[in-house]
């Protein structure tokens, strides 16, 4: 069963008044398996200009767990987002998995997910300084968590009703992000993203953060993605120049292969194709590429 969300969209016309169209978005399931780990995730094409998508991913809450691949999808934060893309012609590529029952959107679920992105990055269809992550409470947790580990991957941010709580403020610091809290929320405390962001400021971290009067855990989670959140989110691009680069004095010390569905490799490729191609250099950095094997 495919799901669908239906998207009104209301222009304001100049000289006729309200004028309104609707477009049918189709929400594809599908399943990813990585590390022992099965991920069912659906995914939705929403047409656009451009020649490659933005990636854009949604973690959901913690009463959406399960194998169902259907549950995750009655969060109303979805329909908000895509309403925005499709309403505003972004062209993109939205993700969202479903967490399984035992676990969060922490650890070896982190490495999962990011395996998830990469297989979309690494065929070219996605514009790899346009990858979106958004999350309310797991979920926004879980955002928080994904960009304290792996910030080089996102554009932008919108983590509500989360607590990033001991993470790494420098690294999150790297990655712009709107966050929203409640006042009537008796499960995520306020203070703590209020401390956590006022250690990111040391770090000249880009942010916006609204505390809404009266909104309980639920509401933030339903209600935070306004059209104008939205725009600020979907505004940034990740500089290609910040990623890491290395001289040609540095030395690799060890380069590792995978297949292009992120397979690690024991040997070096021996037949034509395309593969992942990820080194290690002496002063411990990291690079990683997508090459075309032709030998």
């Amino acid at each position: 069963m495919k799901y669908r969300i239906c998207v009104l969209f209301v222009i304001l016309s100049i000289i006729f008044g309200n004028k309104a169209f609707s477009q049918d978005i189709t929400f594809s399931k599908e399943n990813f398996a990585f590390g022992g780990i099965a991920l069912p995730y659906r995914k939705a094409d929403i047409p656009g200009s451009g020649d490659r998508a933005s990636l854009v991913v949604y973690l959901h809450g913690g009463s959406s767990k399960g194998d169902d691949n259907e549950t995750q999808m009655q969060e109303p934060g979805i329909q908000s987002i895509c309403t925005w893309l499709c309403k505003n012609k972004r062209k993109s590529i939205m993700l969202v998995p479903q967490c399984p029952t035992n676990m969060s959107w922490l650890g070896t679920m982190q490495d999962v997910i990011v395996r998830l992105l990469q297989t979309y990055i690494d065929r070219g269809i996605v514009n790899a300084n346009q990858v979106y992550i958004f999350g309310g409470s797991m979920g926004g947790t879980g955002t928080w968590n994904m960009l304290s580990v792996h910030p080089e991957l996102f554009a932008a941010a919108m983590p509500v009703a989360g607590n990033p709580t001991g993470l790494n403020a420098e690294a999150v610091a790297k990655v712009p992000l709107f966050t929203v809290m409640g006042t009537a929320d008796n499960i995520m405390k306020i203070s703590n993203v209020e401390d956590f962001l006022s250690i990111m400021d040391e770090y000249s971290a880009e942010y916006k953060f609204d505390i809404e009067d009266g909104w309980t855990h639920e509401d933030v989670c339903t209600k935070s993605y306004t059209d104008e959140r939205l725009e600020w989110v979907f505004k940034h691009t990740k500089d290609a120049s910040a990623e890491i680069t290395h001289t040609t004095s540095e030395r690799v010390s060890k380069v590792v292969w995978y297949d292009i569905n992120g397979m690690k490799l024991s040997n070096p490729p021996k037949q034509k194709g395309v593969y992942i191609k990820k080194s290690i250099y002496d002063d411990g950095g990291l690079s990683s590429e997508k090459c075309f094997v032709n030998w």
